[in-house]
């Protein structure tokens, strides 16, 4: 009897991709703050790997074993070549997107559009699987439109179930196509868990992992006997501390970890290579804390004048 693929216990949390937000700075940020959760990179098109630098800011992560691949596509040849370039720098984890649902993904036919066509998802699975040996992992969402058929979902992971696929992502919305944004389709549509925590039930095997609408990690107990785990987004953006749940790092350390993370800027990339969005990152580092208003400002400071000094200075000499 095949017995089911168990998750890592300390990985029953892990953090979303997200456009704009999971580069590779801010999964550089969460490797410092935490060693237990798994960081999905924001979704990149194997295209783009395969014809610019975009991957290069991975390279000089420490931890990139724990940081999965979001890779997008609908090319079995082009997403093998995007992996084994990923591979090369150290990725353990591709996740292929099936469940975007912007216009411009939907136009270029990848996205949730694959929900629908899963034996052209195993056959990119497949080509994958024959260049590398990373874990290929799949999210997607419940649904298209308005529609509740389970069947539809089912065979999906049934037919990527014979490529072995183990580990599948579900946000647990249907995907409003052509009607809505993307960014409308992160909140409007209703969740329904129920249809995830069915999924489980009917793939024992498989990890399942469910995703949105999740705003911290100390209330879903219930949910975790239910599937192998959550993802968490937008929250865990706003709040990079969300996973300190017994609220043992303090003031003291977050500004060291913050030290920590400017200094990797300030030592790996020089002024003309890395991008300050990066600081970015670290408006919401001390949300709520005596200070922080004005630690914004030293932000936007650091960023119109290229210069992270004044950063150093207020988290050495002055009191947040």
């Amino acid at each position: 009897m095949k017995m089911p693929y168990k998750q890592n216990k300390k990985n029953i949390f892990s953090i979303a991709p997200m456009m704009g937000k999971t580069d590779a700075f801010f999964c550089m940020l969460l490797n410092l703050i935490n060693n237990d959760v798994n960081i999905y990179t924001e979704m990149i098109h194997a295209e783009t790997i395969i014809r610019s630098n975009v991957l290069d800011n991975y390279k000089k992560l420490d931890n990139i074993s724990r940081v999965s691949l979001q890779i997008a596509g609908n090319n079995p040849k082009t997403l093998s070549k995007a992996s084994i370039l990923a591979e090369d720098i150290g990725f353990k984890e591709i996740n292929i997107n099936c469940g975007c649902p912007s216009p411009r993904v939907l136009s270029g036919e990848f996205g949730i559009s694959l929900l629908e066509k899963p034996q052209l998802v195993a056959e990119c699975v497949n080509e994958i699987k024959n260049k590398v040996s990373c874990e290929i992992s799949i999210k997607t969402r419940i649904g298209i439109n308005y529609e509740n058929n389970d069947a539809i979902l089912d065979f999906f992971l049934e037919t990527l179930n014979k490529v072995d696929v183990k580990k599948y992502i579900i946000h647990a919305r249907n995907a409003i196509i052509k009607e809505m944004s993307a960014r409308k389709n992160l909140l409007i549509p209703k969740l329904n868990y129920e249809r995830v925590y069915r999924l489980k039930k009917k793939f024992k095997n498989n990890i399942i992992i469910i995703n949105g609408g999740f705003l911290n990690t100390t209330e879903y107990n219930s949910v975790l006997r239910k599937v192998d785990g959550i993802m968490i987004g937008r929250e865990a953006y706003k709040n990079p501390w969300i996973f300190d749940e017994k609220h043992s790092i303090g003031l003291n350390k977050k500004k060291n970890i913050v030290l920590t993370y400017l200094s990797i800027l300030e030592k790996r990339f020089n002024n003309k290579k890395f991008d300050f969005k990066a600081l970015f990152h670290l408006y919401n580092i001390f949300n709520n804390i005596a200070g922080s208003k004005e630690w914004k400002r030293k932000i936007n400071s650091a960023i119109k004048e290229k210069s992270l000094t004044c950063l150093f200075n207020y988290l050495r000499y002055y009191k947040i």
